[in-house]
């Protein structure tokens, strides 16, 4: 059947060409197909939308990428141009800030901003940056309160004056042409700026030594920069008529004081002793028992006689025994005349007390305080109380104490 099929159609097998495209059978179901060009056509199409929507989809997430890390880059760009910024304000405002701290006018401008944010911690910090400081912190800060309580720091201006040196100057500080302190400046070399404070001249002291003593100024040492005359004759014995007489003392002199230091010292068998009328201390050795004793007999007695006499209660013979003749005191006391005491029946001491001993040198002179309440009674009822404070200077004359000043510290 074959071969007569093939010999009807010219005994070829029919071309290529001329076959028709046979239908296939689903391998599921058997159902037939239709694999024909123009469903190849749709397939090819539907593919090279997909290729097209992937590489679309790539470029974009290229671009996406490209775009980020631009963004990434602008912004480290931007941080490393704000670090370098900062870095360089800063380090110019530094430079600035140095150099104004290098010129006198910036430091006294600076000095008015602590005073005007009352940052007196770091002003009495700086008052020690060039300088001497002996204020303790509480009454130099209460003392600066005062000095500029109610000025307007904003509208201060300064004048150099005429005495300035090259390592420290001073300027006037003036607000509405008014004079409200003087500054004092010191240059701080190994800091290379210039350090302000306000300018004490409120109190000088001077500081006496009869023996050799470790002495401290509000906690602070005495040094020997503060040395005024090793070799001096105490002025606790400026009454002696022979200032020859007058002890030997080492003299020291401590300035820029607002108010009475506190001067102590190391050693316990020492004692300071301030002079009652003057901004003096006296540095001496503290009296044994018999020199208490003694002294202080003889303070008491001298002391007693002398406000008698101011009564009319004693003469000038009872209280010449006591006495330095070789002194302007002796002459004062002897040309003393109290006309004009009320009369009174009878006088008595209460509450006498003597502190303050201090024995100068070896023994060849002393100083003592005594106090006491001197009573004074008028027709045996009627009293008025005196209360006294003398302090007293004796000098060694012949192996005896006399009295060469004395002085009255406080009467009521």
């Amino acid at each position: 059947m074959k071969q007569q099929s093939r010999q009807k159609n010219g005994g070829a097998p029919p071309s290529r060409k001329n076959r028709r495209p046979q239908p296939k059978r689903s391998a599921d179901h058997g159902q037939l197909v239709h694999t024909g060009g123009v469903q190849k056509t749709t397939d090819l199409w539907h593919k090279s939308i997909d290729r097209i929507r992937e590489a679309s989809e790539r470029q974009r997430r290229k671009i996406n990428s490209s775009n980020r890390q631009f963004l990434i880059f602008i912004a480290k760009l931007f941080l490393t141009l704000m670090i370098i910024s900062g870095a360089g304000m800063f380090f110019l405002w530094n430079m600035l800030d140095t150099y104004e701290q290098s010129t006198p006018e910036g430091a006294m401008s600076d000095y008015v901003r602590l005073l005007t944010q009352q940052n007196y911690d770091l002003i009495y910090k700086r008052s020690f940056d060039g300088f001497t400081q002996w204020n303790d912190a509480q009454s130099y800060t209460a003392w600066l309160k005062n000095r500029y309580e109610g000025v307007d720091l904003q509208r201060a201006v300064f004048t150099r004056k005429s005495y300035s040196e090259d390592r420290y100057q001073y300027y006037d500080m003036l607000v509405d042409q008014k004079t409200i302190a003087t500054l004092e400046l010191s240059w701080l070399e190994t800091e290379n700026r210039w350090n302000a404070r306000t300018l004490v001249e409120d109190r000088n002291f001077s500081i006496e030594l009869f023996s050799s003593a470790e002495v401290l100024i509000n906690g602070m040492p005495l040094t020997e920069t503060n040395l005024t005359d090793p070799s001096g004759r105490s002025d606790a014995y400026l009454t002696l008529k022979d200032q020859q007489q007058s002890l030997p003392v080492t003299r020291y002199h401590i300035d820029g004081l607002v108010d009475v230091p506190e001067v102590t010292v190391s050693d316990p068998n020492m004692i300071v002793v301030k002079d009652a009328l003057q901004d003096r201390f006296y540095v001496g050795q503290r009296p044994n028992t018999q020199q208490q004793q003694q002294m202080t007999q003889r303070i008491r007695e001298a002391a007693t006689t002398y406000a008698m006499m101011i009564s009319e209660d004693a003469s000038f013979s009872d209280l010449q025994p006591y006495l330095y003749r070789q002194s302007e005191t002796y002459d004062a006391l002897a040309s003393f005349n109290n006309q004009y005491f009320s009369t009174h029946d009878s006088v008595r001491f209460d509450n006498v007390q003597v502190t303050d001993l201090i024995v100068f040198g070896d023994g060849e002179g002393f100083m003592g305080t005594i106090s006491f309440d001197y009573i004074v009674t008028i027709e045996g009822q009627t009293s008025r109380t005196y209360s006294s404070t003398y302090q007293m200077t004796w000098l060694d004359v012949d192996g005896e104490y006399l009295c060469s000043n004395l002085v009255i510290a406080n009467q009521e």
